[in-house]
């Protein structure tokens, strides 16, 4: 109960501070040019300032550093928190100048690396393929992959208002549940603090005063989301059949659609011959703002199949093997985007139809 009271009162201090900020580091973005400008692949008409990320970052750092406990939150989350904060650095040179490519995932695979050695990775499969521990070497690997994979596809979801931001408070929400769930104090005093910064967003993102995420609040919360989750699910005492469930299936189903939509992006791509990293309209957002949905209703979607996601794989993981589980999450998945191209191929149809019926 008492830390339940504690919760709620530094995530209201963060959501303050945050709604205090964003008016003052925008006026800052417009006057220094941090703005995404229009295009024929965006729908805003005028430079919306790239401050979101930015905002969330120093609101949580504030009210993480003036809740106390440095000295254990220093050793719990130092690495951690000390990458995202130069990938959020990245994302702002990135979103101002344009960072080449490369450059950003040899940044990327570096501090993943910083993670690893820290103490955070990926030691176990969990069952999946049948393999539980693994070589010390491929925890290295493993970790690396998926934290700079799973980064990326998170960023690549920041197409539509309100998606990454309601994915990333769907995604703190999660962990502090597990926080009490498991009695882990401070990763629910992290996760309570971002919630806040992340809604005091929101209410920017959402309204007519708007803002955007920016590459550097994607990269940003993508990082902290997946480094916190591995830790997380190698923290906590776990056993081999129903208590690792929670940890595991926020990583599986929480990032299931990013990474799987990326996937299929990159794939249809290369299909047509084009390069995998070229811009177009074919992430699962574009598809659902094809079938006639508006921005805040796709970011409600999408939040909601995730959350479809999380409860398929729990009420699964007493009966059925990881393996089995992780099919299930990809067949629901590759069904909705084939149900949505189909919607989208109906819809060209019926307007061609209607051109033709005008000439």
């Amino acid at each position: 109960m008492e830390n339940s009271l504690e919760f709620s009162l530094i995530g209201i201090l963060a959501l303050v501070l945050s709604i205090l900020f964003i008016p003052i580091i925008k006026s800052l973005a417009v006057k220094y040019n941090l703005v995404d400008k229009p295009n024929y692949r965006k729908v805003h008409a005028t430079p919306v300032p790239l401050v979101g990320g930015i905002a969330i970052a120093i609101t949580s750092f504030i009210v993480l550093v003036a809740s106390g406990n440095k000295l254990t939150i220093i050793k719990e989350y130092l690495p951690i928190l000390t990458s995202g904060a130069i990938l959020l650095i990245v994302g702002v040179i990135d979103d101002k100048n344009d960072v080449p490519a490369k450059y950003k995932l040899i940044i990327q695979l570096i501090l993943s690396y910083i993670v690893a050695f820290s103490g955070t990775r990926i030691t176990s499969l969990y069952g999946l393929l049948g393999i539980y521990e693994i070589s010390i070497w491929m925890q290295y690997a493993l970790t690396i992959l998926v934290i700079t994979g799973v980064v990326n596809a998170f960023n690549l979801m920041d197409g539509v208002d309100g998606l990454v931001g309601g994915l990333s408070l769907l995604g703190f929400t999660m962990f502090l549940v597990a926080s009490v769930f498991y009695e882990d104090y401070f990763l629910g005093k992290l996760s309570a603090i971002f919630i806040g910064a992340i809604i005091g967003f929101l209410k920017f993102n959402l309204s007519k005063k708007k803002i955007f995420m920016g590459d550097a609040g994607s990269l940003f919360l993508g990082f902290i989301l997946v480094t916190l989750g591995i830790q997380f699910m190698e923290r906590e005492q776990i056993s081999k059949d129903y208590n690792y469930a929670y940890g595991f299936l926020i990583l599986v189903a929480f990032f299931s659609i990013p990474v799987l939509d990326s996937l299929r992006v990159y794939v249809g791509r290369m299909k047509q011959g084009n390069s995998p990293f070229k811009a177009d309209k074919s992430h699962l957002h574009h598809l659902l703002l094809a079938a006639g949905l508006t921005h805040k209703r796709i970011s409600l979607v999408v939040v909601l199949f995730c959350m479809i996601l999380f409860f398929v794989g729990f009420g699964l993981i007493s009966f059925f093997s990881t393996t089995i589980i992780i099919v299930a999450m990809m067949a629901i998945f590759w069904a909705i985007v084939k149900l949505l191209l189909m919607i989208s191929s109906l819809n060209d149809w019926s307007k061609t139809i209607k051109a033709m019926e005008q000439q």
